[in-house]
């Protein structure tokens, strides 16, 4: 019995999908100010130096070999590939921000299919997910038990959570201020959480207040090394995680009892 169209899967894989991108956004696919472009040289004539996260590269073409990219041949791995993905988000997301460039530019038929219809389709068949935070796009694998998390909380709480959990690179001044804010959040139904699990409110409660996170680190723990101090900020956030999560764990166990 034959298939329909809608049921057929495509089965090319991201080294093909990196090959097709890299071969159309090398072409003329930009026409801006009666001027053909490929899309980095575009790039680089008009937005890269916009771009505040572009650290001190100076062309597009070094940033995207920082990122594993060297779009002058087809060889790729996955990571470099999803971190190719987020960057071209991130310099579409760009491009709305300048309004006067957006509103002049035209797309190619296939740049415009590629850049607006064929990522997110590959992110999805990769597993992976990309978040709006603020004026930058992150690119996440999906974790179905983390998003159950997500729904629980209001969505500015969930930023703070994807923005913590997913970046390996926060540093000690950004997770405190993290840390800080889901505390905050927890703080307004404080009993409800020590009813939960009070020794692990505790246990949350001694980081938050006795290693930096809300005034002075406390004198038992100023000699704490950056990195043990990291990895007790990483305890921190998951026992978090697990509070905030316990309250519908325990409705699912009840339901369960009660079969």
């Amino acid at each position: 019995m034959r298939k329909s169209i809608f049921q057929l899967n495509n089965h090319s894989n991201y080294k093909e999908e990196y090959k097709k991108i890299n071969k159309v956004l090398n072409s003329k696919c930009i026409i801006y100010n009666k001027k053909n472009y490929n899309y980095f040289d575009f790039i680089n004539t008009y937005l890269f130096h916009h771009w505040k996260y572009r650290e001190t590269y100076l062309d597009c073409y070094e940033y995207l070999r920082f990122i594993g990219v060297n779009i002058k041949n087809n060889k790729i791995n996955e990571e470099s590939f999803i971190n190719f993905l987020e960057f071209l988000l991130n310099i579409q997301l760009l491009l709305e921000s300048e309004k006067t460039i957006h509103d002049n530019i035209r797309f190619s038929n296939e740049a415009y299919s590629i850049l607006f219809h064929n990522i997110p389709i590959l992110l999805e068949r990769y597993g992976y997910e990309a978040y709006d935070l603020d004026d930058k796009v992150l690119i996440y694998k999906k974790s179905i038990e983390y998003e159950d998390l997500l729904d629980i909380v209001p969505c500015e709480i969930s930023e703070l959570l994807l923005s913590y959990h997913h970046s390996k690179n926060n540093g000690i001044r950004m997770k405190r201020i993290i840390l800080n804010k889901i505390y905050n959040y927890m703080e307004k139904d404080i009993e409800k959480y020590k009813s939960l699990n009070n020794s692990v409110f505790q246990a949350i409660k001694t980081i938050i207040m006795k290693m930096g996170v809300i005034g002075n680190i406390d004198k038992k723990y100023q000699n704490l090394t950056n990195y043990k101090m990291k990895k007790y900020y990483d305890y921190c956030f998951h026992m978090m995680c697990y509070l905030i999560q316990t309250e519908d764990i325990m409705k699912c166990k009840e339901e369960i009892k009660n079969i």
